[in-house]
């Protein structure tokens, strides 16, 4: 009975690849990531200065030039200081993985000053070539 049955089924298998089964040459896909600029949130220290009194911690929003990852940004935002004073800054940032490192100059306590936070990760999409 098997022996009867084994014609059959390589009949069937070859038949359903040759006429209406999977495409064998699948169609190319091409994956972009969308780099763009972003938001940055985070904490900050600004050193030195006037009135710092050594350095002052606060929350930070900046504008990076690009979200792409592990590369650099330019950087500019304002800060809020936990002295109640506020920040105004230019500088660089790092976006690593999972985080961004920014280190700039506050214009506005007279001092450079260092970030960490977040910013959005790049969008990924994902088309197929016909």
């Amino acid at each position: 009975m098997f022996s009867k049955l084994l014609p059959a089924v390589l009949f069937i298998t070859s038949a359903t690849a040759a006429f209406g089964g999977e495409d064998p040459s699948p169609l190319p896909t091409v994956t972009t990531v969308n780099n763009e600029a972003s938001l940055f949130l985070g904490l900050a220290w600004t050193f030195g200065g006037p009135n710092s009194g050594g350095g002052t911690p606060g929350l930070t929003l900046k504008l990076l030039s690009t979200n792409e990852r592990n590369a650099p940004a330019l950087a500019a935002g304002v800060t809020y200081n936990f002295d109640g004073s506020f920040g105004c800054d230019v500088g660089v940032g790092y976006n690593m993985t999972d985080a961004t490192l920014t280190l700039g100059y506050d214009f506005c306590k007279h001092g450079p000053q260092l970030g960490l936070g977040a910013t959005s990760k790049p969008t990924t999409v994902t088309t197929t070539v016909k």
